[in-house]
């Protein structure tokens, strides 16, 4: 087992890919954290940086999508800015940053990641950088083939619905997602469709019930992602949300995958 300066050191070439280091490769500390609470600031870069960051099962990029996603929904601004300068360091494009905050836009409410967008350009104007935006809207297309384009690619990730609520707002609620968060946001080209999932499996532990989490466990699993995947996700979150949150997320997951497997 590592020693805990072990530990502490295996975060530096994390943090040097995130952006957060000095030409010698040496974490840049917070000032304020590191002064007045120094131990707290050694459990950051060791706990988040040397273990988190470093575990299997998630790519470090995936890890920064995530963050990105997560961040945004605690609405968090301040450490916002940060984890985009990192995803950008990491080697994200404007563009797919712009797009993971889309993918959360019906799940967080559109003020958060709104909110989350302004900051993004805020980030990408101080670097001098320009957003390519994926404009696929087109004004001729009929609503039914949204409606279909969005219902096959809901059945794709969660599979066949059962029938739904026959009263008419519930109908129209069920065609208005079909429409726009399946047909419009999860079909949009930029990021594939696990990215996709990972953005939005860190935000519903937060936002969403236990069945939607549930449901999107078992989406996970049917584009491909693993089970190991799915469960480091939740670990992940450990630190952004605490440790309760995450590890109800666990606790669904546990339950969903034993069912998934008979």
């Amino acid at each position: 087992m590592p020693s805990l300066q072990e530990r502490y050191l295996s975060g530096y070439p994390v943090l040097q890919r995130l952006g957060r280091t000095d030409a010698q490769g040496v974490p840049v500390p917070s000032e304020m954290i590191s002064r007045v609470a120094p131990d707290l600031w050694r459990m950051i870069g060791e706990a988040c940086f040397g273990v988190i960051w470093n575990r299997p099962g998630l790519t470090l990029e995936q890890r920064s999508m995530s963050t990105i996603s997560v961040i945004s929904a605690l609405r968090r601004d301040d450490n916002l800015r940060g984890h985009l300068e990192s995803g950008l360091d990491v080697g994200f494009t404007p563009t797919e940053i712009v797009e993971m905050i889309i993918q959360i836009f019906y799940y967080v409410g559109a003020p958060i990641a709104n909110t989350a967008l302004g900051i993004a350009n805020s980030v990408f104007e101080e670097r001098g950088l320009t957003v390519d935006p994926i404009n696929v809207f087109d004004i001729d297309e009929k609503p039914e083939s949204l409606q279909e384009r969005g219902r096959a690619k809901r059945t794709e990730v969660l599979g066949e619905m059962g029938p739904g609520s026959a009263a008419k707002v519930d109908q129209e609620w069920d065609q208005y997602l079909l429409e726009y968060l399946w047909g419009s946001v999860w079909t949009r080209p930029g990021l594939d469709t696990v990215s996709r999932m990972v953005c939005t499996l860190s935000v519903l532990p937060l936002v969403g019930t236990n069945r939607t989490l549930r449901d999107h466990i078992r989406g996970a699993r049917r584009i491909g992602m693993t089970e190991e995947q799915v469960n480091e996700i939740f670990f992940y979150l450990t630190f952004y949300t605490g440790e309760s949150i995450a590890r109800h997320a666990r606790v669904i997951a546990r339950e969903t995958f034993p069912k998934e497997q008979s």
